[in-house]
Protein backbone atom coordinates (compact mmCIF):
# COMPACT_ATOMS: atom_id res chain seq x y z
CA UNK A 1 0.00 0.00 0.00
CA UNK A 2 1.02 3.48 -0.67
CA UNK A 3 1.76 5.49 2.38
CA UNK A 4 0.51 9.07 2.40
CA UNK A 5 3.03 11.52 3.64
CA UNK A 6 2.30 14.81 5.30
CA UNK A 7 3.31 16.70 2.14
CA UNK A 8 0.84 14.73 0.01
CA UNK A 9 -1.97 15.35 2.48
CA UNK A 10 -1.24 19.09 2.52
CA UNK A 11 -1.15 19.20 -1.29
CA UNK A 12 -4.50 17.36 -1.49
CA UNK A 13 -6.10 19.70 1.03
CA UNK A 14 -4.78 22.75 -0.83
CA UNK A 15 -6.10 21.36 -4.13
CA UNK A 16 -9.57 20.70 -2.69
CA UNK A 17 -9.80 24.13 -1.08
CA UNK A 18 -8.77 25.78 -4.36
CA UNK A 19 -11.51 23.86 -6.19
CA UNK A 20 -14.08 24.81 -3.58
CA UNK A 21 -13.14 28.49 -3.84
CA UNK A 22 -13.31 28.31 -7.63
CA UNK A 23 -16.81 26.76 -7.68
CA UNK A 24 -18.76 29.98 -6.88
CA UNK A 25 -16.85 31.91 -9.54
CA UNK A 26 -17.57 29.23 -12.16
CA UNK A 27 -21.24 29.14 -11.16
CA UNK A 28 -21.47 32.92 -11.45
CA UNK A 29 -19.81 32.93 -14.87
CA UNK A 30 -22.09 30.17 -16.17
CA UNK A 31 -25.30 31.90 -15.11
CA UNK A 32 -27.19 33.85 -17.80
CA UNK A 33 -26.90 37.60 -18.01
CA UNK A 34 -29.91 39.41 -16.65
CA UNK A 35 -29.36 42.61 -18.63
CA UNK A 36 -31.77 43.32 -21.46
CA UNK A 37 -30.11 43.14 -24.84
CA UNK A 38 -30.82 46.02 -27.23
CA UNK A 39 -32.97 45.34 -30.25
CA UNK A 40 -31.37 45.93 -33.61
CA UNK A 41 -33.38 47.99 -36.05
CA UNK A 42 -34.14 46.42 -39.40
CA UNK A 43 -32.15 47.88 -42.29
CA UNK A 44 -35.20 48.82 -44.34
CA UNK A 45 -38.32 47.28 -45.77
CA UNK A 46 -39.02 43.58 -46.03
CA UNK A 47 -38.58 41.69 -49.30
CA UNK A 48 -42.16 42.25 -50.37
CA UNK A 49 -41.81 46.00 -49.86
CA UNK A 50 -43.83 46.25 -46.66
CA UNK A 51 -42.60 47.49 -43.34
CA UNK A 52 -41.30 45.05 -40.75
CA UNK A 53 -43.44 44.81 -37.63
CA UNK A 54 -41.93 44.57 -34.18
CA UNK A 55 -41.16 40.93 -33.37
CA UNK A 56 -41.46 39.75 -36.97
CA UNK A 57 -38.19 37.85 -37.22
CA UNK A 58 -38.94 36.45 -40.67
CA UNK A 59 -39.54 39.94 -42.09
CA UNK A 60 -36.36 41.17 -40.38
CA UNK A 61 -34.36 38.32 -41.93
CA UNK A 62 -35.78 39.24 -45.32
CA UNK A 63 -34.76 42.86 -44.82
CA UNK A 64 -31.25 41.80 -43.80
CA UNK A 65 -31.04 39.50 -46.84
CA UNK A 66 -32.16 42.34 -49.09
CA UNK A 67 -29.52 44.65 -47.62
CA UNK A 68 -26.86 41.97 -48.10
CA UNK A 69 -27.79 41.43 -51.74
CA UNK A 70 -27.73 45.19 -52.27
CA UNK A 71 -24.25 45.52 -50.83
CA UNK A 72 -23.01 42.48 -52.76
CA UNK A 73 -24.36 43.89 -56.04
CA UNK A 74 -22.75 47.27 -55.44
CA UNK A 75 -19.41 45.67 -54.55
CA UNK A 76 -19.48 43.51 -57.69
CA UNK A 77 -20.36 46.53 -59.85
CA UNK A 78 -17.49 48.51 -58.30
CA UNK A 79 -15.09 45.65 -58.99
CA UNK A 80 -16.34 45.52 -62.58
CA UNK A 81 -15.68 49.24 -63.01
CA UNK A 82 -12.20 48.87 -61.51
CA UNK A 83 -11.35 46.02 -63.89
CA UNK A 84 -12.64 48.01 -66.87
CA UNK A 85 -10.49 51.01 -65.93
CA UNK A 86 -7.43 48.82 -65.37
CA UNK A 87 -7.95 47.19 -68.76
CA UNK A 88 -8.40 50.57 -70.44
CA UNK A 89 -5.14 51.81 -68.95
CA UNK A 90 -3.40 48.65 -70.15
CA UNK A 91 -4.84 49.07 -73.64
CA UNK A 92 -3.78 52.74 -73.67
CA UNK A 93 -0.25 51.72 -72.64
CA UNK A 94 -0.14 49.16 -75.47
CA UNK A 95 -1.37 51.81 -77.92
CA UNK A 96 1.19 54.37 -76.77
CA UNK A 97 3.99 51.78 -77.15
CA UNK A 98 2.86 50.98 -80.68
CA UNK A 99 1.68 47.41 -79.98
CA UNK A 100 -2.01 48.21 -80.57
CA UNK A 101 -3.90 50.14 -83.24
CA UNK A 102 -6.34 52.97 -82.64
CA UNK A 103 -9.15 50.63 -83.72
CA UNK A 104 -8.28 48.27 -80.83
CA UNK A 105 -8.39 51.19 -78.42
CA UNK A 106 -11.78 52.37 -79.73
CA UNK A 107 -13.14 48.83 -79.62
CA UNK A 108 -12.06 48.44 -75.98
CA UNK A 109 -13.62 51.76 -74.93
CA UNK A 110 -16.91 50.86 -76.66
CA UNK A 111 -16.90 47.46 -74.96
CA UNK A 112 -16.10 49.13 -71.60
CA UNK A 113 -19.05 51.48 -71.99
CA UNK A 114 -21.38 48.58 -72.84
CA UNK A 115 -20.08 46.56 -69.88
CA UNK A 116 -20.53 49.53 -67.53
CA UNK A 117 -24.12 50.05 -68.65
CA UNK A 118 -24.77 46.31 -68.35
CA UNK A 119 -23.43 46.27 -64.78
CA UNK A 120 -25.62 49.17 -63.73
CA UNK A 121 -28.70 47.63 -65.38
CA UNK A 122 -28.14 44.24 -63.73
CA UNK A 123 -27.62 45.69 -60.24
CA UNK A 124 -30.70 47.90 -60.64
CA UNK A 125 -32.73 44.92 -61.87
CA UNK A 126 -31.66 42.74 -58.96
CA UNK A 127 -32.62 45.47 -56.48
CA UNK A 128 -36.01 45.98 -58.10
CA UNK A 129 -36.75 42.24 -58.02
CA UNK A 130 -36.37 42.18 -54.23
CA UNK A 131 -38.75 45.08 -53.59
Amino acid sequence: MKQLSLKNLAARARNKSARLMLAPAVALLCSPAFAALPTMPTPGQAIGGGSVASGDWLGAMGAWFKAGVTILGLVLAALGFIYVVMGALGKWRAYSMGRAEIADLKEYFIMAAVLGVFLVIMVTYSLQILT
